[in-house]
This record gives C-alpha cells, sequence and structure tokens, in this order.
C-alpha cells in the first residue's frame, strides 16, 4: 500500500498524538492541526487522501469540511444551535475556560453562558482546557500531592417548579483535603451552610430552609474516601469522586464525575451530576410558591479552588 497523505481532526490531545504516531509509523504523511475551526482550509490546501475525524468535536466547522470534501455539493447552511454551540466552544478555547470573559465579549450574561454551556454539552471543552506550567502534576497520577484547603467556591443547583426553572447558589463553601503519595490517594471533605443558599425569592429561600430543616441540619457535606483518575490532557484531569453525600441528615455513598485542573499551587475540582430530593427525605417543596409545585430532581454544580500546600 502506497503511503497516504492523512488529516486528523480529534480533539482529544493524547487520542490524536496517538493516532499521529501510528500512522506515521506506517510511513504515512499526516497532518494534526490543534484548530479544528481550520479543518477546511487545512484539507482544501493540502489536498489529503484520507480523513480521521472525531465528529463529536464541538468547535468543528462541519459546512466548511463538507465544501472542502465535496466543494460542487449545493449544502443547506448549519442550524442556529450547530453555529452557536461551535462558536460558543471557539469562545471558551480563546479566554482558556474563562466564563466571565467569555460572556462579556459575547454580549451575554455569566448565567445564561452556563446554562448554554450545559444545553450543548460543552463541560467537556471546558475540561479540556490547557493549563500551563505545573499543571501537567494531576496527569502525572504518580506524582505526590500536598494536603490544601478551600479558598473558594460556589455550590448552586438548578431547580424545576410548575412555575418555571430557577438556580439557587452560595459562596460561602469551606474544605479540606489530606495529599498523599499520588492523586488516587488524595481525601478530603467539602461543606456550605444550607442558609447560605440563596434563589433570589425571600419566600422561596423560606420554604427552602423550612424543607431541610436547616437549623437542625444546617450542612451539605462530601466526604471523598477515594478517586479514580479517567484520563483527559497532559493539562488537565477527569475522574470518579467516590465518598458519601449528606444532605438533611441523611448519608448517600456517591460516585460523582469530576474535573481537576491545576494551576501553580492552585487546585480546582468541579463536579455536575443529578440529585432527586426525595433520596434525602427532603418534602414539603410542593407547597413551595403557595400551591406551586417543585420538582423533587435537580442538577448540582460544584466549583471549589484549593490552595495547595495551606492544609492541616
Amino acid at each position: 500500500m502506497r503511503p497516504l497523505r492523512v488529516l486528523v481532526l480529534d480533539p482529544d490531545p493524547e487520542r490524536r498524538e496517538e493516532f499521529v504516531a501510528l500512522l506515521r509509523g506506517a510511513d504515512h504523511q499526516v497532518n494534526a492541526p490543534a484548530d479544528l475551526s481550520c479543518a477546511g482550509e487545512s484539507m482544501g490546501s493540502a489536498g489529503f487522501d484520507a480523513l480521521l475525524i472525531g465528529l463529536g468535536a464541538p468547535d468543528l466547522d462541519l459546512p466548511a469540511l463538507r465544501r472542502a470534501i465535496a466543494p460542487s455539493d449545493s449544502l443547506e447552511p448549519e442550524s442556529f444551535e450547530a453555529a452557536e454551540r461551535r462558536h460558543l466552544a471557539i469562545m471558551l478555547r480563546h479566554t482558556q475556560g474563562n466564563k466571565r470573559k467569555a460572556a462579556h465579549l459575547l454580549g451575554i450574561s455569566r448565567s445564561t453562558l452556563l446554562n448554554k454551556v450545559r444545553k450543548y454539552g460543552l463541560l467537556i471543552v471546558l475540561a479540556g482546557l490547557a493549563l500551563p506550567g505545573s499543571a501537567r502534576l494531576w496527569a502525572q497520577s504518580s506524582a505526590p500531592i500536598p494536603n490544601g484547603r478551600v479558598t473558594s467556591g460556589t455550590l448552586s443547583f438548578d431547580g424545576h417548579a410548575t412555575v418555571g426553572d430557577f438556580v439557587g447558589t452560595t459562596t460561602t463553601v469551606s474544605g479540606e483535603i489530606t495529599g498523599g503519595s499520588q492523586i488516587a490517594a488524595v481525601r478530603g471533605w467539602v461543606e456550605a451552610p444550607v442558609q447560605t443558599l440563596t434563589t433570589g425569592n425571600t419566600k422561596r429561600d423560606k420554604d427552602l430552609n423550612k424543607s431541610m430543616e436547616s437549623s437542625k441540619y444546617p450542612d451539605i457535606r462530601f466526604e471523598l474516601t477515594g478517586l479514580t483518575p479517567k484520563g483527559g490532557t497532559p493539562d488537565s484531569l477527569t475522574a470518579t469522586l467516590h465518598g458519601a453525600l449528606v444532605i438533611h441528615g441523611v448519608t448517600r455513598k456517591v460516585a460523582l464525575p469530576g474535573r481537576l485542573q491545576l494551576r501553580g499551587t492552585q487546585a480546582r475540582v468541579q463536579s455536575d451530576f443529578p440529585l432527586n430530593l426525595k433520596d434525602y427525605r427532603i418534602g414539603g417543596l410542593s407547597k413551595m410558591l403557595g400551591v406551586l409545585k417543585m420538582y423533587e430532581n435537580i442538577e448540582v454544580h460544584v466549583d471549589v479552588l484549593f490552595e495547595l500546600g495551606a492544609g492541616s
């Protein structure tokens, strides 16, 4: 078989490099651009024999790619949602995951951007963004991890009711991690006081505290008992966070999806997961706002920043 000119388009840097090494090892000529938004230009200018593509790449300009493959075809323009998803992914990469800056450049609110990130499944983009320097520590699972303490964080949830959706948020978050010889040995805890959760509606906040019996069960707490690295880039890591979630006096074993990033001595941990209020015996929420009903299924979002070397 004669050598081929191959274009490799994949958003995962590690997987992309594996493909490149494999193909070059078979004497093929390979081009693997990191910027997938220019894939169509790359193909049109170089004249490739074969294409290896990950269609899940959110910032891939599929119409441009189709035009490069079959320039004579009459193609319908991409949908508004497809164009918006791709543009959001490009903007998030441009701002290196800084959602506030991205929202400003896009001319929308940060909450609107967060809703769109969840709508289009762009959390993988945020998790895969490169961080400089010592961020590689997370990917090197054999490297020692120091103790740490939470310096800032946000706990929020998306609630759903007959009157419409709403968001509850608190930035009063505390926690510590106990380091170990490798990342899988890390243990710790994170908690937030129930009474600090605000939804922007005084009566709703009052009903929420009553339903969760915040005077009797004041804190929401997650205790980390294990961590399983799943993979990622050299600059960030996806993992499963094993532990116990304590809400309303009920303790349940959980395995939560996590994203871990390191910038210097600061470690950022994020998790998004569904939660059913009935699992934690939280009732009475059908009385919120009088006769209106809140549904028991919510989505929880945790974003905390640890200062490494600051733990006891």
